[in-house]
């Protein structure tokens, strides 16, 4: 575990603090968190604890919205031929069952989708998913979580004959932006105010937009009844978590509400999930490290139309043959990154006097470059670009500290790559072999620019917490602060280390059990704390439930010896 400096939260205003205790009877160091986020008026507080879908902002804000369901609806009604484009990451694959079972509710028949496979086609809109898409003879295509760089696709599909939309939240570039309707709250001539929206709450966006210029025609009747879009938050709520987006603002509100789907009114596919993975409650946890990695799997190692399927699927039956299809690849995932892992750290020892890392092989697999650039960068703290050396060009994902927004740097290195986009934190890329050395100098001066000359990783402490008065019923005060994720992180408090011995879990994880519903987790800690045992930990804590019990568990974040 990476040593991080410890900042401990500024004090708030002692009156503030007071009266939220006594306005929402939450016990003072709870006060103390919400203050400390931002949340100091009433009005404020009362937004965030109580999230409210009427928060929603009207979609007609986006630029081209109107354009956009204005061609839909003419679609829909001259029966035209539609498919979506979508993207085989989890975002990509929510937003397209999303929008494919809207589409089937508003009575669309000569409808398909397709996410390209990444190693033959590609992220997104490229030379290559175009090619199929034309073959599928589609009147429009309608990509989702993608296609904002896809200007020469995008005019191609224009020349053949075929409309497009789309629709995507990932940063644009001026130069490669896509002529026609372009709806993304990212594009440089779009004033919606939130620009932290999911590739999914795009999309749902759109079907809000449809759904009421449909309303407003006289569409829905008794035969084709209006469809009630609170059951597609739960997509929704996977895509966002998934996508690491900020859980504050509309996207916690999607998010509240899709959890609260998924655990009282569950789609098949969930079902068979909470099954599989042996979840009594859902939560952003559940949504982030044990259903997104099943559907994410399917884009890395197989084909992520299979979690389309999956999503769609009202079978049982089906849905879970295809549910042990996704864990079985993700499995296979996990043993191929751990493999993936010890390969990179060894190239990563010529590199360790760089700003940054750029590592090429050709055993590097393309679908897991991601995965093992982010362990790369919270061990070394400091960007990682990974990239998969094939014969003619090389493909790969990178990961940034917050010091470095990864896709303006790479925006910087543009005229040496053939494609790039993404986030400040993660992107991807595509380059020649010839201009690697080109790139990789290009890239560290960047880095050596903007990155300032000394830092370390840093972690937030929300304050200090005493064992021996922790209770469920605080831990249930924490959990109002649900979802837990990007922009709104799970409370993290520094406490004194158990002076009783820890248990050894496989030989490489530390367990203390505190008392019969209370335990302390440390995950791949084992080699440190037997070699020094810590004096005090960072924690987060919540409850385990499994068959219908439950009992407080701490997860050990940092610690210090």
């Amino acid at each position: 575990m990476l040593q991080k400096k410890w900042i401990y939260k500024p004090l708030v205003d002692a009156e503030k603090v007071k009266y939220f205790c006594d306005e929402w009877q939450m016990p003072k160091l709870l006060a103390e968190v919400i203050c400390s986020r931002g949340f100091d008026t009433r009005e404020a507080v009362e937004s965030f604890l109580f999230p409210d879908l009427r928060q929603l902002r009207d979609p007609y804000m986006l630029r081209n919205m109107h354009e956009a369901v204005f061609l839909l609806q003419d679609c829909i009604k001259k029966k035209r031929r539609i498919i979506i484009l979508g993207d085989y990451d989890v975002d990509g694959i929510t937003a397209t069952a999303m929008m494919v079972e809207f589409l089937r509710k508003c009575g669309v028949e000569n409808l398909d989708y397709f996410i390209p496979n990444r190693l033959k086609h590609g992220y997104g809109l490229t030379e290559a998913s175009t090619k199929i898409l034309l073959e599928m003879k589609p009147d429009l295509v309608i990509t989702v979580d993608n296609g904002i760089t896809a200007f020469r696709e995008v005019k191609r599909l224009k020349n053949e004959g075929v409309s497009t939309i789309v629709t995507d939240h990932h940063l644009a570039d001026n130069q490669m932006v896509p002529s026609g309707i372009v709806v993304n709250p990212n594009h440089p001539e779009c004033n919606y105010p939130f620009k932290e929206i999911s590739g999914c709450g795009v999309a749902l966006k759109v079907i809000m937009a449809l759904r009421k210029l449909f309303r407003e025609s006289g569409f829905w009747n008794d035969k084709r009844p209006e469809p009630n879009l609170l059951e597609s938050l739960d997509l929704v709520a996977m895509g966002t978590v998934a996508d690491v987006v900020s859980l504050l603002d509309e996207n916690r509100v999607l998010t509240y509400y899709g959890l609260n789907i998924m655990n009282e009114k569950p789609r098949i596919s969930v079902k068979v999930l909470k099954k599989l993975k042996k979840v009594d409650r859902i939560t952003s946890r559940s949504i982030g490290f044990q259903f997104a990695p099943l559907l994410n799997a399917a884009g890395r190692l197989k084909d992520a139309n299979i979690a389309v399927e999956f999503l769609l699927s009202e079978d049982e039956q089906e849905a879970m043959n295809i549910a042990k299809i996704l864990d079985e690849a993700n499995r296979e995932r996990r043993r191929r990154e751990s493999e993936m892992l010890e390969d990179a750290l060894l190239i990563s020892e010529k590199q360790t006097n760089d700003p940054a890392l750029i590592l090429t092989s050709p055993s590097f697999h393309e679908g897991i470059n991601g995965l093992v650039a982010t362990r790369l960068m919270e061990r070394y703290y400091k960007p990682v670009i990974i990239l998969t050396e094939y014969t003619k060009k090389l493909k790969g994902s990178g990961r940034s500290i917050p010091e470095l927004n990864l896709k303006n740097a790479l925006s910087e290195c543009g005229e040496l790559l053939e494609r790039f986009g993404g986030h400040s934190a993660a992107a991807g890329c595509s380059l020649l072999p010839k201009n690697l050395n080109a790139f990789r100098e290009r890239f560290f001066s960047v880095c050596k620019e903007l990155i300032p000359a000394k830092i370390e990783p840093k972690i937030e402490i929300d304050g200090f917490l005493e064992l021996t008065k922790l209770s469920e019923k605080f831990v249930e005060q924490i959990d109002r602060l649900q979802p837990f994720g990007e922009g709104n992180q799970e409370p993290i408090f520094e406490i004194i280390a158990p002076k009783k011995p820890f248990k050894l879990l496989k030989k490489k994880h530390v367990k203390w059990n505190i008392s019969d519903d209370f335990d302390i987790l440390g995950w791949d800690l084992a080699n440190s704390f037997l070699k020094n045992p810590p004096s005090k930990l960072v924690v987060n804590l919540g409850f385990n439930e499994f068959a219908g019990s439950r009992k407080i568990q701490m997860t050990i974040k940092d610690s210090l010896k």
